[in-house]
């Protein structure tokens, strides 16, 4: 099969906006982003022609929103299928995430302080490099919450990163879901890639695991997470805590008043260029 690369002249913190839209509006899985480049895949077929004029006009529409890093026009390259799956690899370079957490692929490699904690990950480009701002956030906010014992929920899974990272920084019991049986699939591997498989189970669910948790993480969409509030509250344990990600932040305050709504106490919203994570807490009941 043939590819289609898509390459995007931006830089800074536009990049991330970039990716959202060859993943959200091309249907790219996964994208991988150079100093001043960020690229996407696509098969060559029918539809291609028409996808790309809608990404045209979408990277138009987000210089009109306030980037005006983004170059509004695509450069596409024709490439076979074995160039397309190892071309990414060259963009994802250990990095330190937090005070400990190191994320690196595997192979490359990393001098450990000793109280670094290592995640492994080879995500396949159908995840890129499983870095997204989101993802970001979320680790950073699990590094704060994870304590030795601590039950974690990891709703939305997809790479199977957060899930390890929640094992390795001390968790007893790591239950992750994902619809996507690709997600599953990879998740799995990078559970064993991590040496978690005796904490970590990796389920195929549209729902969050059942029982309650400690701590229950949903790196996915606003929307999905505002549909999902009351079975995010209902998974988790009195004075639990949800990492809720995934979320652009205009679309912040949506999110927060639906966790509201369900019961759920707002603690604090962090944010790393355009996108929030919303950290919650369950009340007594």
């Amino acid at each position: 099969m043939r590819w289609a690369e898509i390459a995007v002249e931006v830089s800074g913190d536009a990049q991330e906006a970039v990716g959202a839209l060859l993943t959200e509006v091309a249907g790219c899985q996964g994208y991988s982003a150079a100093l001043e480049m960020v690229l996407g895949y696509l098969p060559v077929d029918d539809r291609l022609e028409g996808t790309l004029l809608a990404l045209r006009n979408s990277l138009a529409s987000l210089v009109d929103a306030g980037f005006p890093e983004v170059v509004p026009e695509i450069t596409v390259r024709f490439v076979e299928e074995a160039d397309w799956a190892n071309a990414w690899k060259q963009y994802f370079k250990p990095q330190r995430i937090g005070r400990r957490l190191v994320v690196k692929p595997t192979w490359e490699a990393w001098d450990a302080a000793p109280d670094d904690v290592v995640i492994e990950i080879d995500p396949g480009m159908a995840f890129g490099t499983g870095l997204h701002a989101t993802t970001r956030l979320c680790l950073r906010a699990l590094e704060d919450a994870v304590v030795p014992g601590v039950s974690v929920a990891d709703v939305g899974t997809g790479s199977g990163i957060l899930a390890a990272a929640a094992a390795r920084l001390g968790a007893a019991r790591v239950a992750a879901v994902d619809i996507d049986p690709l997600a599953v699939r990879i998740a799995r591997e990078n559970v064993a890639l991590n040496h978690t498989e005796s904490i970590v189970h990796v389920a195929e669910s549209d729902v969050p695991p059942p029982g309650t948790f400690d701590i229950v993480v949903a790196n996915i969409l606003a929307d999905v997470i505002i549909g999902m509030a009351p079975a995010l509250r209902d998974a988790l344990r009195p004075h639990g805590t949800l990492i809720a990600s995934g979320i652009i932040d205009t679309r912040a305050e949506d999110v927060r008043q639906g966790l509201i709504e369900v019961g759920l106490t707002i603690q604090e919203t962090p944010t790393e260029g355009e996108w929030a994570a919303i950290i919650a807490q369950r009340r007594e009941q």
